[in-house]
């Protein structure tokens, strides 16, 4: 079988990871795989060498008949016999460049807005599209109810198969316990609680550093810090830093976009997550599976990734005093925290194994 990953881009985010996740899993079962990118591939070639082939289109519009008929001629070429579309407008795309035969279709659909569900036409787009459509997969239960509520068409098309993760890059390491700490000053009985996410409204970045904070001011003996991972724009950067009190300076570290969030996970005692709105949570899967308790709010697809109250605790919303109090509740008690910890890795080894995850999606393409 040979599968086409259509997409808008292949630029960095929480999206190429689960697709790459994917990829990797497909890989193993012998299933050949391609990318092909609608716009430009926006990453490097490195990160396209488990694929069997890729192109990028170049599209400037829906009715680029140039690029339709490229993606036709590359699928006829290729023996392409699903492909597999990870956002509407890659769906949309291929059913205008293979309407009524060639590989059958399938699209994930990934998004934590509504804006591929938000307005009339794009639910009028999406019936109509849904008749080329095989299937229609989103990772979280919360995801496809949203998507059967504001779409169009045939419910039975819609289901959901949880993301997964490399559980062999993702796991507990002493050794990067011990250098990430060091990075960033923090001794052994400092309590380090890390956030990741990019510095945008959505990934309440913002939410979890006012919320240690809180914290930090409650519990004034108390020796914590933060490590802070991410990137934005210039103004999102000096906004996420102009919220940081003066006494607390020396306590929140910015350490910028690292590509490789598993070296720095086992340094964490907590991974605190402001998100106020989420479709899944990769990261919050990838945290536990590295043995680290999550604090976050029951928003979106997180109460189907985090065990409330055995891998972490859920706050009710997503606000800074809430976020606060989960993360106080977390860590009163070391023990409770601890096993926590231990939990969170059984919890991710069982419920995000990319091999399931690989297999879900096959049997998916071969109609099961």
């Amino acid at each position: 079988m040979n599968v086409l990953h259509l997409t808008l881009s292949y630029s960095s985010g929480g999206r190429r990871e689960a697709i790459a996740t994917l990829v990797d899993g497909l890989n193993a079962l012998g299933v050949g795989n391609h990318l092909g990118c609608l716009e430009t591939f926006g990453c490097a070639a490195d990160k396209r060498s488990m694929y069997a082939g890729s192109f990028s289109l170049g599209r400037r519009g829906l009715f680029d008949l140039a690029a339709l008929r490229r993606l036709g001629a590359y699928c006829n070429e290729h023996a392409i016999d699903v492909i597999h579309a990870h956002d509407a407008a890659s769906e949309a795309t291929a059913a205008l460049a293979l309407p009524w035969r060639g590989p059958s279709l399938l699209m994930t659909f990934h998004r934590s807005r509504d804006f591929e569900t938000a307005r009339f036409r794009d639910r009028v787009r999406n019936a109509l599209v849904g008749l080329r459509v095989s299937a229609v997969v989103t990772a979280s239960e919360e995801r496809r109810r949203h998507f059967i509520e504001r779409n169009y068409g045939a419910k039975g098309k819609v289901s959901c198969i949880p993301l997964g993760i490399d559980l062999a890059r993702f796991v507990p390491d002493p050794e990067r316990r011990a250098r990430i700490r060091r990075r960033v000053g923090a001794a052994d009985g400092t309590l380090l609680v890390g956030t990741i996410g990019h510095f945008g409204v959505d990934k309440g970045v913002d939410l979890a550093i006012g919320a240690f904070q809180d914290f930090l001011r409650r519990r004034p003996g108390r020796d914590a810090c933060m490590v802070v991972l991410g990137s934005g724009s210039d103004a999102q950067a000096r906004a996420l830093r102009g919220l940081v009190a003066p006494e607390f300076a020396d306590r929140i570290v910015f350490a910028g976009f690292h590509p490789d969030p598993e070296t720095w996970f086992p340094g964490f005692d907590v991974f605190l997550h402001g998100a106020r709105r989420e479709a899944f949570g990769l990261v919050l899967a990838e945290a536990q599976a590295c043995g680290v308790p999550v604090v976050a709010a029951r928003v979106g697809g997180i109460p189907e990734v985090v065990a409330d109250g055995q891998t972490g605790c859920l706050a009710p919303q997503a606000t800074r005093q809430a976020l606060a109090d989960a993360l106080d509740s977390l860590v009163a008690n070391e023990s409770v925290r601890r096993d926590c910890a231990g939990r969170a890795i059984d919890h991710a080894r069982r419920h995000f194994n990319r091999d399931r995850y690989a297999e879900a999606y096959l049997q998916a393409y071969q109609g099961r």
